[in-house]
């Protein structure tokens, strides 16, 4: 079991300087879109009429990535309070149950992006297709569902060494 974990750990790791590469490119490409835009505007009254939606891409990309990246880091949002008071084994269980839901959600949701992506058209002023902004959603769903699927593996690894030890002491 230590030896998938360190193979999914680092894939993960991997995965998450990728999904930071893209969105800080998406970030930058934002703010350098934004800034030519102002700048055409404001001194050479030339309005970029077209930055606003690639600025749109951009942020949707970003998005995405930074759902995959926090998914990475563990660091999605959940109610801790109930549970922190439960035995640690409980908390596993409990933890491991929630995982299992959040794959299977984030995995159920795939192939219907994948025929969403075969429907839709082009962007309205950039034409654009549009296939390759919404891109972002099966792929982003699947590295989060990767993500939780390694904190699984890590939580089943912590629970089974915290066992051997607690029946050690």
């Amino acid at each position: 079991m230590e030896s998938v974990r360190r193979v999914t750990n680092a894939v993960s790791r991997a995965l998450q300087k990728a999904e930071m590469l893209v969105g800080c490119v998406c970030l930058a490409l934002m703010l350098g879109l934004m800034l030519f835009n102002a700048i055409a505007r404001y001194l050479f009254d030339f309005p970029v009429v077209w930055s606003d939606e690639m600025n749109n891409f951009f942020f949707i990309w970003l998005g995405f990535m930074a759902c995959a990246y926090i998914m990475g880091q563990d660091g999605h949002m959940r109610v801790t309070g109930l549970v922190g008071l439960l035995p640690r084994r409980a908390q596993y269980v409990i933890r491991t149950v929630m995982n299992v839901i959040m794959i299977v959600m984030l995995l159920y949701y795939i192939p219907g992006f994948i025929r969403l992506m075969g429907r839709v058209t082009f962007s309205g002023l950039l034409r654009i297709p549009l296939k390759y902004v919404y891109a972002i959603l099966p792929v982003s769903f699947g590295l989060m569902s990767f993500h939780v699927l390694n904190n699984i593996v890590n939580d089943t690894c912590e629970e089974i060494a915290a066992s051997r030890g607690g029946r050690e002491a």
